[in-house]
Formats: structure tokens, sequence, C-alpha cells
């Protein structure tokens, strides 16, 4: 679906949602509102996992699986920060990172240990396949999720003033370039109290 609303009708939108409740509207530039407007409506993400790295930002939030704010280190983007957010459609990502890693490694080795010593059978059989996967999947999140470093897309901000902007959303899909171009576009349609 494609929609066209000019910055008061986004501002509306946002000023009526529970996602952005407590959220300064003014420091969010039109192009990332006009992102968020079309991710709900096209069923992408949720408004509150758009929202989640903003208010852990903004103070508003404690709770974050995505672990700290970076830096971007590459042009275009040099001096720019990030923040991840997840999704539950990262979950399927999140898990096969786990998985891959050295800490997944020994964690499915001692799941399979006990998924043998729980089944009680010298074959794989139901008990088996079940405890195994159980164990395999939730408890793989559960332990990446608490790690802080669950993946996802990200949040694009310029800190001025001690003060964060937020311009865009970025997608892994993306180039610097491409995020870039957004970021320009947002600057050109809002009166930001900075240039980039």
């Amino acid at each position: 679906m494609v929609a066209s609303l000019s910055r008061e009708e986004l501002i509306a939108w946002a000023a009526e949602s529970v996602a952005f409740y407590g959220l300064d509207l003014s420091r969010l530039s039109t192009v990332l509102l006009a992102q968020a407007y079309s991710f709900e409506i096209n069923r992408t993400f949720s408004t509150f996992d758009l929202t989640q790295p903003i208010k852990v930002l903004e103070g508003l939030s404690s709770s974050s699986a995505t672990g700290r704010e970076d830096q971007f280190q590459h042009a275009p983007l040099t001096g720019l920060y990030k923040k991840h957010f997840t999704s539950p459609r990262f979950l399927p990502r999140n898990l096969l990172n786990f998985l891959r890693s050295k800490e997944g490694g020994r964690h499915f080795n001692e799941a399979w240990d006990t998924a043998a010593q729980a089944s009680g059978s010298q074959y794989i059989d139901d008990a088996f396949t079940k405890y195994l996967s159980h164990h395999m999947v939730v408890d793989s999140i559960e332990i990446k999720n608490s790690s802080n470093r669950m993946t996802g897309e990200s949040v694009v901000f310029h800190k001025h003033e001690g003060k964060n902007y937020y311009l865009t959303f970025g997608l892994h899909s993306e180039t610097n370039d491409e995020i870039y171009k957004r970021i320009v576009l947002a600057c050109e349609f809002d009166s930001l109290p900075f240039k980039l």
C-alpha cells in the first residue's frame, strides 16, 4: 500500500499511537515517521519494535535485547549513530547466529547429551527430539536475549547538543549510500538544528 502523508498527518498518527508515548516527536524526522507508518500498515514491523530502541536511548525504557548504540565508522555515515532493534521476524537469524557461535556449539553438545539421558533410550525417539528441539530453540534465544546480542535492523540518529535526532531506519539489506540518501532527504524535509 502506498500513502502520501504530510509531516503534520504523520505527527498526528504518532501522537495517537501508544508505541510513541513519551517520545519528543519533534526530534523524529519526517522520513523516519513515514517509514514507521509504512512498516505498520504493510505489517513489516510492529511500531512497538521500532520505537523500543528510541525509548531506551531516551531513558524511557531500560529493556534492550540489542546492546548499546554504535557509531558508524565508514563514509558516508561516519559520525552518525545506530541502535539496533529486534523483532520476532529476526528469531531465525538470531537462532542461527547463536548456533554458529562457540557458545552455541557448547550449548548444542550439552543439550544433546542431556536429551539422550532424559530419553533413557539408545535411539533418537520422541522424548529425545522434543527435549532437544525445545532446548535448542527456547534456551538459545533466551541466552542470546539476556546477553543483549540480539540482531535486527537499526534506527540511525545524530547527537546534537545533548539530544538525539532520529533520522531513518536502516536495513541490513541496504548499503550505507542508500541509508545516507534517506538521511539527506530527512535533512531537506525538516528544519533540523544542525548540518550534516
